[in-house]
């Protein structure tokens, strides 16, 4: 009839009280009379030990020790416990005694054993016993004033029975234990003391729910585990509520000697009259088929649960018999698209003995207007406290500014079971949420940030806005400074850039200066956020979110919202001075060699040559730059890198070149290199991967240099080369077409530098004494070789050095560089005529062939040119195909 329940109840964990240990074991009920108007105390008592034994013979004795009853619709069943004690030396035989129950109207009712004492036939000598009996007693609820007849066989008595004594049940004897005090029982055979600790009342959607908590305290040597009875609950009129475990108690085991308070809930009418309400352990006599009362205990008054916490407060929880704080500890707001976007920092710490896992509780922020708003978290899935153990949760929320930002509740509520249909869902607890707008942070103020992982001072370090190609990087530098005292490991950063109301996520990068994850007690790292905005975009205000990511979990780590302005320049080093790449294993200074100017007629070509010397002690990959251009008028030209892939010795240096073609309006006379560590997904960029922004700016002021073309070619610099040209030689044979070209040099490098592809040409431009002009494009290094006293020769042809007699030639040397040239140097040299062999003929001489003509090239006649003249146009005569120089 009264059948178990085995369904668990999720349940509000925390609006539970710990009722203070027992109380004296006497209780005052207040009675009316039945024909008067005032009221007698009684004083109630839940034991019978003052009541007498009765001898059955001269060694053995018997004592009423306990009485229950318990209601069942096919009669009431009452059970009582005889304790027998035999003195005697020898075993006594039981079939000789039995009791009969007096129920109301007079009937006698011979109590059956149970089950479990059925056997008990012999007490041994010197021995005591307790069984318990059972009877139907009909309609009657209550033992008081009830009688239990001792009786013995005796054969010349009538039906051979005689009433040896009688138990009468005082008047104010409780079959519950009362308020407050303790009860010692048997669960699966074992001793175990129990009481009654709380009832509680929960009214959510309409219904009401009652929540009882027991206490057990296990005095045996094994665990106990669930026995398997059912508990009830009884009203002070009758109505009994089956009651079940809840989802916090759903670990039944209780270690020797331990104590635990399980809770059970069921739901109950919202009309019941809550006093003198009482829990019922039964438990299910599988041979008999009957419900059989264990323990009773008068519950304490009942209290009304109250969701709400009041903003600041900790609710206690129960959770596994363990008692969880749990404090929504901050919240603040900004405004963002319509939206309030809230940030909640929720807290939970284990303050029991053992460790407990929490559920995955349901989060929902409630409006004052009644919308419900879910909160997406991962938090509370699988997460276990340690004993003392405290978590942070950041918690995070959008809810229409129509709706009234300050009267807001996270509500939490104890999660679904997913096919179970018995469970009663409820919440646990509802925490005002403080209106609290997020605070500005200012550039070079240091904010206390705590969450999950400890307390750090954050200091907005730089707030920069730089050019990237047609757009701008907006760059977030942040100073994390770890102000505990003990060491913390950060967790894997990810970053999010937001303007105004413009959400940067998809370009936003997060970069972590040396990687660096372990902070010691005071120390700092350094971390950049940055992103892509249009470079018309105006923005007023920025926010910079730091999120714990873990798979695909995300979680924040930290927020900061700014209303500095972003600073749209940097200001420039010292000329000459270096600046310092400081990030481990890539430790630098970087300095300008050298600048200047291509200039072209429709356009200019901005060319620096940038220096980075190793500061490491080990072979090393050093930074990959990235650098723009800037003008004084403020305008930005991306500048072009050549950059060697090969890695750095100690203290060795690399050139690297940067190079921008510009209109040849634009003022060249001033100009800054901003120039950058480049990365890409939040990593510094390696050799052969491309940059997507760049950390670290420094401007450097650059001193633009004019290379003046020298009248004498003995010493011409293209760095990393030195030309100086000894001597040149123009032969032509009388009557020829050719012009055959001897440049005697001396080449020498410069090999200290790691370098990119060499990108210039050394153009070799002669003017003859006809004006025709002849070019030659030449690479160091491979046309002209690296050494001392080597000749070059090639060949230039024209039918007009036919009848040429004489005269001299300029030699102009230009440095082309992406098609633009710089003229480096002029000097005139003599053209040699010698004449034409001619053969002696003899009886004996040999014809010797003459060679083979060259092939003629008829250029088109130019002025010659000066020595620092510009380059001829592209439709000028080019080299000779005829030439056979290398």
């Amino acid at each position: 009839m009264h059948k178990r329940s085995k369904a668990y109840v999720l349940l509000l964990l925390s609006t539970f009280a710990v009722s203070p240990i027992a109380g004296p074991a006497v209780y005052t009920a207040t009675a009316a009379a039945s024909t008067a108007t005032t009221t007698a105390a009684v004083t109630e008592t839940s034991t019978l030990a003052k009541l007498s034994a009765i001898k059955l013979g001269t060694t053995l004795s018997v004592k009423l020790s306990n009485v229950g009853i318990f209601s069942q619709s096919g009669g009431n069943i009452l059970t009582y416990t005889l304790t027998y004690a035999n003195t005697a030396n020898s075993s006594v035989n039981m079939v000789n005694y039995f009791s009969k129950v007096a129920a109301p109207g007079g009937n006698l009712i011979k109590g059956v054993a149970v089950s479990a004492d059925a056997p008990k036939k012999k007490i041994a000598a010197g021995e005591s016993t307790s069984i318990t009996y059972y009877a139907n007693i009909g309609t009657a609820t209550s033992v008081k004033g009830l009688k239990i007849n001792m009786y013995g066989w005796n054969f010349s008595a009538a039906n051979f029975e005689q009433r040896i004594g009688t138990f009468t049940v005082p008047s104010n004897y409780s079959v519950s234990a009362l308020p407050g005090e303790s009860k010692k029982v048997e669960l699966s055979s074992m001793p175990v003391t129990t009481k009654a600790e709380s009832l509680q009342i929960y009214k959510y959607n309409g219904k009401v729910y009652a929540k009882v908590g027991i206490s057990l305290t296990n005095l045996a040597t094994k665990v106990l585990t669930d026995p398997g009875y059912s508990l009830y609950l009884k009203s002070s009129g009758g109505s009994i509520f089956t009651l079940a475990l809840d989802e916090s108690s759903s670990e039944y085991k209780i270690q020797p000697q331990e104590k635990k308070t399980l809770y059970y809930m069921t739901e109950i009418p919202a009309y019941m009259n809550l006093t003198n309400m009482t829990l019922q352990i039964a438990k299910l006599d599988e041979t008999l088929k009957l419900t059989l009362p264990v323990a009773s205990y008068a519950l304490p008054a009942a209290k009304t649960a109250d969701f709400t916490v009041a903003a600041g407060y900790t609710k206690k929880v129960s959770v596994s018999s363990n008692i969880v704080d749990m404090q929504l500890l901050k919240a603040n707001v900004y405004a963002e698209n319509e939206n309030g976007i809230w940030t909640y920092q929720f807290r939970v710490k284990n303050t029991g003995s053992k460790a407990v896992t929490l559920p995955a509780y349901e989060l929902t922020v409630k409006s004052k207007e009644g919308y419900a708003f879910p909160v997406t978290t991962t938090a509370f899935a699988s997460l276990t406290l340690k004993p003392l153990e405290e978590k942070l949760i950041t918690l995070s929320a959008s809810i229409p500014l129509t709706l009234a930002q300050d009267k807001l509740e996270l509500q939490m509520i104890a999660p679904a079971s997913s096919g179970d249909t018995n469970k009663l869902i409820l919440p646990v607890a509802y925490f005002k949420i403080p209106y609290t707008l997020e605070s500005d942070t200012h550039v070079l103020s240091e904010n206390s940030v705590t969450n999950n992982y400890g307390t750090f001072g954050v200091t907005l370090q730089s707030l920069l806005r730089l050019p990237w190609g047609n757009e701008d990087l907006v760059q977030a530098k942040l100073n994390i400074r770890n102000s505990t005292s003990k060491t913390i490991t950060l967790p894997k950063l990810s970053g999010i850039l937001k303007v105004d109301q413009n959400d940067l996520t998809s370009s936003s990068q997060l970069v972590i200066d040396n990687d660096t994850t372990t902070l010691a007690p005071g120390a700092s790292v350094q971390v950049t956020v940055l992103a892509h905005v249009p470079y018309t975009l105006d923005f007023s205000q920025t926010k910079i979110i730091l999120q714990e990511t873990s798979g695909e979990n995300v979680s924040p780590f930290l927020t900061l919202g700014t209303t500095d302005g972003a600073v749209t320049s940097i200001a420039p080093l010292a000329e000459g001075k270096a600046f310092s790449i400081a990030t481990t294993g890539k430790k630098a200074s970087v300095q300008e060699r050298l600048t200047t100017v291509y200039k072209g007629s429709s356009s200019k070509l901005i060319y620096s040559e940038i220096e980075m010397n190793s500061e490491e002690t080990r072979q090393a990959d050093l930074s990959r730059l990235y650098a723009q251009f800037k003008t004084a008028d403020g305008q930005y030209f991306e500048a072009t890198a050549n950059q060697s892939e090969l890695s750095t010795s100690p203290k060795g240096k690399t050139l690297i070149t940067f190079w921008a073609k510009v209109p040849a309006t634009v003022d060249t006379s001033s100009l800054q290199l901003y120039v950058g560590q480049g990365i890409a997904e939040g990593k510094l960029t390696s050799a052969g991967t491309a940059a997507t922004a760049y950390v670290n700016t420094a401007a450097i002021p650059l001193a633009v240099t004019d290379v003046a073309a020298q009248t004498s070619l003995s010493n011409i610099t293209m760095f990393p080369y030195t030309l100086a040209i000894s001597n040149s030689t123009g032969s032509i044979t009388a009557g020829s077409s050719n012009f055959t070209l001897a440049v005697n040099y001396i080449l020498s490098q410069d090999t200290s530098y790691q370098m990119g592809t060499y990108g210039h040409k050394l153009i070799l431009h002669i003017s003859d004494p006809f004006g025709q002009y002849f070019e030659k494009s030449l690479t160091l290094g491979t046309d002209l070789t690296a050494g001392t006293y080597t000749t070059y020769t090639t060949t230039f042809s024209s039918n007009l050095y036919q009848t040429l007699g004489g005269g001299n030639y300029t030699l102009t040397l230009y440095d082309e560089f992406q098609g633009q040239r710089i003229a480096l140097g002029s000097q005139v040299y003599n053209i040699d005529v010698t004449a034409k062999a001619t053969a002696t003929p003899t009886a004996t001489a040999t014809a010797t062939p003459a060679a083979p003509a060259a092939p003629t090239v008829t250029p088109t006649p130019t002025a010659t040119p000066e020595a620092t003249a510009a380059p001829a146009p592209s439709s000028s005569a080019s080299p000779a195909a005829g030439a056979d120089g290398s």
